[in-house]
């Protein structure tokens, strides 16, 4: 082992050590090609070996290992070995008491040791005399203490180490059958879909549009955060259906009250559909209890009964703040607290009651072909082959302004006062960006400057906060002849 190497060692997690024997060689199989994936995603080289029910690396990137190792399925827990010694007790009293003096100098501390294979000594044999070695720096203290030095021998090699970073556990990913997530970008779907990763089941996302392009990136960028960071072994595809010409053909057709609970029996029946055309085994959904008016038992109950697949909702007893919590735990919290509910549909009191037979009958008011066209013509992504800047420019430009959108000028005054767009205006791009909690959430703001740079900046910036706006595409000229061609000019008075 080079000086620039170090060691890490993995432990699997328990339901993967508790398997048969052939289960547990396919389990291994699997966790150590999903461990390539993830190691390469962090370009860290390594080499790897099992020993004694042990995952052993050896690599120049520590650091990079040490992040990326927790977050794979099947892993319980990581540390970075610090020390090394022949498989002697002497020896290993010698350089545990050497390396160790420091740590626990006017602490508390414990040694907690593992040996398998065959020695002249036994486990409590180093706890005993490492711990009395290291007892004048510090003191022993066998429960919370605040250092806790380990050892483990493995046949010939004994390994030192203090730090133990808890891994992800579960189950390696693609050890059961796929699945598709109904995705929103909330706090609660991207939880909901985590933890049916963690039970070892792949997935694809289902995401029905009610909102534009700003609410898609928005919700992309929560699938991808969850993908890039988590699903090691699987790439997922995100399906996007406009569900805009379906919202508004239910409105027309259904009883107001039963929007919410018909919206959701329709999502189901789009996620059912590309279920079966991904080969995928069950529906993964973010509901939970109670939450809000369709999460009711009765109308979960009305919503479900139209599912050809198994419905899995692994957060249906969670209270919100505990799924909160696991939001940012996961790493897609911070995204998901900007962006805005679009599934709120009326504002008058929805039904919190229903039966089959009710939602049957509204449902059958409603051509179903209008489902189907949006599930055809829908766009699919591959997440992990996303890059920032497709992250982006796709989604921040607009070549119209749309009727009832609030237009701003970000050019110095004199030149708005010179020409601007009817109703627009004016504010400094940066002064935009540092005040935007004055804007609404509610509106959609189109965005121009002079040389469609400051632009782009601006709703890049602000739609990471949850707001609907846009650039308009081009600069001044462009921005002047889509206004002229469409009577939008205006120059202030003098």
């Amino acid at each position: 082992m080079s000086r620039e190497t170090e060691t890490i060692i993995a432990r699997y997690a328990q339901e993967t050590a508790t398997k048969s024997n052939f289960t547990r060689k396919r389990f291994d199989k699997i966790l150590q090609s999903n461990i390539a994936d993830a190691m390469a995603s962090v370009g860290a080289e390594y080499s790897l070996k099992v020993i004694m029910g042990r995952l052993v690396f050896e690599t120049s990137h520590g650091d990079k290992a040490m992040d990326v190792l927790p977050r794979v399925f099947g892993i319980s827990s990581v540390s970075r070995v610090e020390a090394y010694a022949d498989a002697d007790l002497e020896q290993i009293i010698e350089i545990g008491k050497d390396h160790f003096k420091e740590s626990v100098a006017g602490k508390t501390f414990v040694v907690r040791a593992k040996r398998v294979g065959k020695h002249s000594f036994k486990s409590p044999d180093i706890e005993r005399q490492l711990g009395g070695a290291l007892a004048v720096h510090g003191k022993v203290k066998l429960k919370d203490p605040e250092v806790t030095v380990r050892v483990e021998v493995m046949n010939t090699v004994a390994y030192l180490y203090t730090g133990k970073v808890k891994g992800a556990g579960g189950m390696p990913l693609t050890t059961q059958g796929r699945v598709v997530t109904l995705m929103s970008g909330g706090f609660d779907s991207p939880v909901a879909a985590w933890r049916i990763m963690r039970r070892g089941a792949p997935m694809d996302f289902v995401f029905c549009n009610l909102g534009g392009v700003a609410y898609e990136r928005s919700v992309l960028m929560v699938a991808k955060k969850l993908v890039d960071d988590w699903s090691y072994g699987y790439s997922p595809r995100f399906h996007v259906v406009e569900f805009n010409d379906v919202i508004d053909h239910m409105r027309a057709k259904v009883h107001e009250p039963y929007w919410q609970v018909v919206l959701k029996r329709l999502m189901y029946r789009a996620a059912n559909k590309v279920a079966f055309q991904t080969y995928s085994d069950a529906i993964v959904t973010g509901e939970a209890i109670g939450q809000v008016s369709s999460q009711t038992m009765s109308n979960l109950a009305s919503i479900e009964s139209i599912s050809e697949k198994p419905v899995f909702r692994p957060v249906l007893a969670f209270d919100k703040m505990e799924i909160i919590a696991e939001a940012f735990f996961i790493g897609t919290g911070q995204i998901s607290e900007n962006i805005k509910e679009f599934c709120n549909l009326t504002e008058r009191k929805p039904v919190t009651s229903s039966k089959v037979r009710e939602i049957d009958q509204q449902e059958d008011k409603m051509d179903l072909s209008i489902l189907a066209k949006a599930l055809e013509e829908r766009k699919i992504l591959e997440i992990k082959n996303i890059k920032a800047s497709d992250m982006s420019a796709p989604y921040l430009f607009k070549k119209e302004i749309p009727e009832g959108a609030v237009v701003v000028d970000c050019r110095r005054k004199d030149e708005f006062e010179d020409w601007h767009v009817k109703g627009a205006q004016c504010q400094n791009a940066f002064k935009m960006v540092e005040n935007y909690r004055i804007l609404d959430k509610d509106k959609t703001y189109i965005v121009y400057c002079g040389f469609g740079t400051q632009s782009p900046y601006v709703a890049e910036t602000l739609q990471r906060q949850g707001y609907d706006v846009y650039a308009f595409e081009g600069d001044i000229a462009a921005v002047r002849k889509y206004a002229e061609e469409n009577n939008l000019s205006e120059a202030e008075e003098a």
